[in-house]
């Protein structure tokens, strides 16, 4: 098959012809149509998370497919397997876990640790290339006739948008939420959270192109991330009862956090990296809440491809470019010049 793989990191990716791995019992292999390419991929292809004083490697087997939010149809099936049946098109949850420890078995098998590691585009073969194969056939969404690329989106940028919505689903109707951040993920968050959230939803992004953009999607107010644009929004809304980052980096941390009323909610899912202090007696003296979110569960998934297909949700800004411009794409995304998202296709 066809891929374009990293042999080393922060090298341009290469155009390789790779064999794909035939399935065995249990297992699939797709026929690839779209793959999204993420901000994760970057820090993949850099080698390393920004961890502020440290940086924190990726380990991976080289050559590397990156491509975690893929979409495509049924090539193989597995002894074992009788559906979804071939030709079927499908998303393929990529935050795949060993199905065998305590954490896979309660549904959160994006949190395993188990060795060897099966993640999709991370730890094996992902879906920059014209086939992937997919260890668990469970994985397989089928999404029957969504607009092409939604798939893709909803594993990744999609799935993070909806399971950070879900981790502040309680806050009073009545609060208004920050979202930070409107790249891929963000707009992701604002075309779902009406779906989720009856809360009035108020952008920030440094940008105005996204910020206007977030307006498009139902925002009441876009601001740029600065205290007195905030203090501004407040007097007319009221302080935040919760605050989603999809950024993930001091200076969000920082306007997000003190946006925040006391008792309030703070969801980190931004990986842009670096570090920040916080007085610890400010925690129990607010207090507020500061919650990681690590993309999302398998249920969660299906459950926002049954939303999309229901058609309740608008799709975000997509562009689809050839796989063979993965390179181009990849650095166009590190210079802030994607609006949404890149599909690329084999």
């Amino acid at each position: 098959m066809k891929a374009q793989a990293m042999t080393a990191f922060g090298a341009p990716l290469t155009p390789m012809d790779l064999d794909a791995k035939k399935p065995g019992p249990g297992e699939a292999l797709v026929r690839v149509t779209r793959a999204g390419l993420c901000h994760s991929d970057l820090h993949i292809h850099d080698g390393y998370f920004d961890f502020g004083e440290v940086k924190q490697p990726v380990v991976v087997d080289m050559p590397a497919v990156l491509g975690h939010e893929i979409e495509g149809e049924v090539a193989e099936l597995g002894e074992g397997v009788s559906a979804p049946v071939i030709g079927t098109r499908v998303a393929v949850y990529p935050w795949l876990g060993c199905n065998q420890c305590d954490t896979c078995k309660t549904g959160d098998q994006q949190l395993c640790i188990a060795l060897p590691r099966r993640a999709l585009g991370v730890a094996q073969w992902g879906g920059m290339a014209e086939y992937v194969h997919v260890p668990f056939a469970d994985a397989l969404i089928p999404i029957g006739d969504l607009a092409p690329g939604l798939g893709a989106l909803a594993m990744c940028s999609g799935l993070t948008a909806y399971s950070a919505l879900k981790k502040i689903a309680a806050t009073p109707p009545d609060q208004p939420v920050l979202l930070i951040g409107m790249g891929g993920v963000g707009l992701q968050a604002m075309a779902l959270s009406k779906n989720v959230l009856p809360n009035k939803i108020i952008a920030a992004d440094i940008e105005p192109a996204k910020r206007e953009a977030a307006l498009g999607y139902g925002a009441v107010e876009a601001i740029e991330p600065t205290p007195a644009a905030w203090k501004a929004v407040a007097a007319k809304h009221g302080s935040t009862g919760a605050a989603i980052d999809f950024v993930g980096a001091p200076a969000t941390f920082g306007f997000g956090t003190a946006a925040l009323r006391r008792g309030g909610k703070y969801v980190i899912v931004g990986l842009f990296g670096g570090a920040t202090t916080l007085p610890l007696a400010s925690l129990p003296l607010r207090p507020i809440s500061i919650i990681g979110s690590y993309v999302g569960r398998l249920d969660e998934a299906r459950a926002l491809i049954r939303l999309l297909r229901q058609g309740a949700v608008p799709a975000p800004p997509m562009q689809e470019r050839p796989l063979d411009q993965a390179n181009s794409a990849i650095n166009d995304l590190r210079a802030g010049k994607v609006l949404g998202r890149v599909l690329l296709t084999p």
